[in-house]
């Protein structure tokens, strides 16, 4: 009985700790507007998503193109801010940024 209840405190304060983690990870930036000059702003879209509705300021890096821009010539002093269309894929670009450099990143969703 003891071991269950055990477990099942370890597995809320897991669930729960995992959670602050990516809340800290990556913050989310309302809708008001944002100074570009406060941050690297990236948009990790594809290409014809972000040709469609650009974002002004924005370097243009795919996702799947994140892991080697990182590696070879991406070099930014500031705050990072992704332009995404959908929070999972701002989760992985992040986990990519703070693996590479230690800054923090915030995402907006593209309209």
């Amino acid at each position: 009985m003891e071991f269950i209840l055990f477990s099942t405190v370890a597995i809320i304060l897991i669930i729960v700790m995992k959670d602050m983690w990516e809340k800290k990870m990556l913050t989310r930036l309302g809708h008001d507007p944002v100074s570009i000059g406060e941050y690297c702003v990236i948009d990790i879209r594809d290409y014809i998503s972000a040709s469609r509705s650009p974002y002004p300021g924005a370097e243009n890096i795919p996702l799947s193109y994140l892991p080697r821009e990182l590696k070879h010539h991406f070099d930014c002093t500031k705050n990072i801010l992704l332009i995404t269309d959908d929070k999972r894929g701002a989760k992985i670009a992040a986990k990519m940024i703070r693996k590479k450099r230690n800054k923090l990143v915030y995402y907006i969703k593209s309209a």
